[in-house]
C-alpha cells in the first residue's frame, strides 16, 4: 500500500485574523505606511496588499524556524500587513530584514495607529497651508511637511489640507499690481474657504503654515484674527523642519520709543536683520516718529518654540497699545516688518480693526531701491 504524502498546510489567513490585521495597521503597509486598499498611480480602489509573515510560513521559506513556523503561521502577532512592493523587498534581502527589524516595524507602527485612533476629537486641527511668491522663489509647501510638525499636541483633522498656495498671476512682488491681485486673492479665499467652516464649528482649531512676502502675511493674520484657536508655525533652517523645539533658551524683546511722537508714526520690527533709521525716514520723511521692536542678535532663524510666540505676542500687543496712546487710535501707523514669517502672522492676529490703528505696512524690494508700500489694514491706512 502506497504511503500517503505528507499534506503541505494551508496558506490561508482565516477572516478573522485578516480582519485584525487590517484593523491594527489602519488599512496602510507597516513598512512604508502607503494606503494598500488604493492604487498609488491612479487612485483606484483596489486590494495591494498581502499578509506577510515574519517568522516565516515555513522552516524552508524566508525567516523559517522548524518549531515556530507552523505554530505562528496564522497568529496575527506574527503577521504584517504590507504592500505587495514591500513584501517582495523584505522576503528578497533577508539579511537587511531580520526578524527583530520586522517586529520592531510592527510594533512602531501598530502603536502609532492606536494612539492616533484613540485621540479625542479636541484635540484635531485642520492644517492650513498658504504660500505666495517671494521674489522670484516660489516656495513649496505640503501636507506632508507640515503633518509632523502638529505631534503630540495636535493630530491632523483632514488628510487635505485648507490650501492656498499662490494665484494664477505672474507678477512679482516687484509690481504694484502683484499686491493688489495677491491680496484680493487672499482675502476672498480667507472669506470663502475658512471663515465659513469656523462659524458653523466644522473647523476647531488651526495650524497656520505660511510662507509669502510680509505684508501678506501679517493680512492672512488679520484676516483670521486671533479669535479662533490656532498655532502658527515656523519653518527652521536648521534643522530644516517646521517642528518646535521642547525647549529653548528666553528670547528678550527690546523696544525703542521715539524720543518725540510729534512725527509720523513707524513700527520697525527689526528682528530678522537690523533696519536703519534712514531706511525708515527715506519713506515717511524726516520727522517720522520711529518706534521699534528687536532683539540683542536679530537673525532670520530666532523663533525656536512656542514660547518665543507667546513672549512675541505679551509685547506687541502692550506696545500697540502704547503707541495708540501716543499718536491717536485713527491716525495710520506705517509697519516695516524684518521678522520671521511666523512673528509676521502672529502679528497680523493680534490687530483688532475696531481698537488698533489703521496699518500701512511696507516690504523690503531691492529690486525698488527699499521699503515699498505694499498693503493697507483698517479704514484710513492710506491716508
Amino acid at each position: 500500500m502506497a504511503k500517503k504524502e505528507k499534506k503541505a498546510p494551508s496558506r490561508d489567513i482565516p477572516l478573522p485574523v485578516r480582519c485584525a490585521l487590517w484593523d491594527m495597521s489602519a488599512g496602510r503597509c507597516e513598512r512604508c505606511n502607503r494606503l494598500v486598499y488604493r492604487d498609488p498611480t491612479t487612485k483606484e480602489l483596489a486590494n495591494i496588499s498581502e499578509a506577510a509573515h515574519i517568522i516565516g510560513f515555513s522552516e524552508d521559506g524566508p525567516r523559517g524556524e522548524k518549531e515556530l513556523s507552523a505554530k505562528l503561521a496564522k497568529d496575527v502577532g506574527n503577521l504584517m500587513l504590507l504592500c505587495r512592493i514591500c513584501h517582495r523587498t523584505i522576503d528578497t534581502n533577508k539579511a537587511a530584514y531580520p526578524i527583530s527589524l520586522l517586529r520592531q516595524l510592527k510594533r512602531e507602527h501598530e502603536s502609532r495607529v492606536e494612539i492616533q485612533t484613540g485621540v479625542d476629537k479636541s484635540r484635531f486641527s485642520h492644517i492650513l497651508l498658504y504660500g505666495a511668491n517671494i521674489g522670484d522663489l516660489a516656495r513649496r509647501l505640503s501636507y506632508d511637511d507640515a503633518a509632523p510638525a502638529l505631534f503630540p499636541l495636535w493630530y491632523p483633522a483632514d488628510t487635505t489640507p485648507i490650501a492656498l498656495l499662490g494665484s494664477s498671476s505672474t507678477f512679482r512682488d516687484r509690481n504694484d499690481v502683484f499686491w493688489r491681485t495677491e491680496s484680493e486673492h487672499l482675502e476672498n479665499w480667507v472669506a470663502q474657504q475658512v471663515l465659513p467652516r469656523l462659524a458653523s464649528g466644522d473647523i476647531r482649531h488651526l495650524s497656520i503654515f505660511a510662507l509669502a512676502p510680509q505684508p501678506l502675511l501679517i493680512q492672512l493674520g488679520a484676516l483670521l484674527t486671533d479669535i479662533p484657536p490656532a498655532e502658527v508655525y515656523q519653518l527652521h533652517r536648521e534643522p530644516p523642519d517646521w517642528c518646535w523645539a521642547e525647549q529653548s533658551d528666553a528670547l528678550e524683546f527690546i523696544m525703542e520709543e521715539p524720543q518725540r511722537t510729534d512725527g509720523v508714526p513707524a513700527l520697525v520690527l527689526a528682528l530678522s536683520a537690523d533696519v536703519t533709521d534712514e531706511r525708515i525716514t527715506t519713506v515717511v520723511g524726516q520727522d517720522a516718529a520711529i518706534w521699534r521692536l528687536t532683539v540683542e542678535a536679530p537673525h532670520n532663524d530666532i523663533v525656536k518654540s512656542r514660547d518665543h510666540l507667546r513672549a512675541f505676542r505679551d509685547t506687541v500687543r502692550p506696545l500697540m497699545d502704547r503707541i495708540k496712546a501716543k499718536h491717536g487710535q485713527g491716525t495710520p501707523l506705517h509697519v516695516f516688518p524684518v521678522v520671521p514669517a511666523s512673528l509676521a502672522v502672529e502679528f497680523g492676529r493680534i490687530q483688532m480693526p475696531k481698537a488698533h490703528m489703521p496699518l500701512c505696512i511696507y516690504d523690503q524690494n531691492k529690486d525698488r531701491g527699499g521699503f515699498i508700500k505694499a498693503l493697507k489694514i483698517g479704514h484710513g491706512a492710506g491716508t
